[in-house]
């Protein structure tokens, strides 16, 4: 009886996160993420202008041909990838296929060898001043910082920790206006370090019209 409620449970949880998102097809789920979590596991964190695409049918890929705008991130493998100026992703919804409009502009978060639909994107007209202050490096100055996901609307743990965050997926304030980072706070034992979330004027503002 516990495991059925257990499983019943965790089916809702799935709907929900693919309700949420929409990032999702009938054989693709990704798991779900604070875009900070997204820099940080990143190989490469670039903007780019989307300039053509085209389809590879012998391998199954959409190749896009992209104008890189800014590299913000990006190892030595994947530079030299970058500087060939194509990305390439499944062509398949169900092989998690990545839909990049022709002309518009992006901030991406991949891994290599290829993009999918568990790769960050998202158009750079409609990322907030703080995603967008996030991805040009504010948020990999908080990398030793792990943010954890529930799927509740209230994380069950709340309180502050030594390396990590909690963030629902429920949260759009901390997801849209906030990052998880380390600070410092000095106690009759000495110097205590944690990683909590940074309530900037935007975020205090975002809960205030929820």
């Amino acid at each position: 009886m516990e495991l059925t409620k257990h499983l019943s449970l965790l089916a809702l949880a799935l709907v929900a996160v693919l309700a949420f998102y929409g990032h999702s097809t009938d054989a693709c789920v990704c798991e779900l993420a604070h875009p900070q979590k997204h820099y940080c596991n990143a190989d490469y964190v670039v903007q780019l202008r989307v300039l053509r695409k085209s389809e590879t049918l012998q391998k199954y890929q959409t190749v896009y041909k992209v104008q890189i705008k800014r590299i913000y991130k990006a190892t030595p493998e994947a530079r030299r990838m970058l500087r060939d100026g194509r990305l390439s992703s499944p062509s398949s919804d169900s092989m998690c296929a990545i839909k990049l409009e022709l002309g518009k502009i992006y901030i991406i978060a991949g891994r290599m060898p290829q993009l999918n639909l568990c790769s960050y994107y998202k158009e750079y007209i409609n990322m907030t001043i703080s995603e967008r202050r996030g991805f040009s490096g504010a948020y990999g100055t908080a990398c030793n910082c792990t943010i954890n996901t529930c799927y509740k609307q209230q994380c069950p743990w709340q309180r502050e920790s030594a390396d990590s965050c909690s963030w629902s997926m429920h949260d759009k304030c901390k997801r849209d206006y906030s990052s998880c980072v380390l600070h410092k706070r000095q106690t009759p034992v000495g110097e205590v370090q944690y990683c909590r979330w940074r309530r900037t004027l935007l975020y205090k503002k975002c809960l205030s019209y929820p």
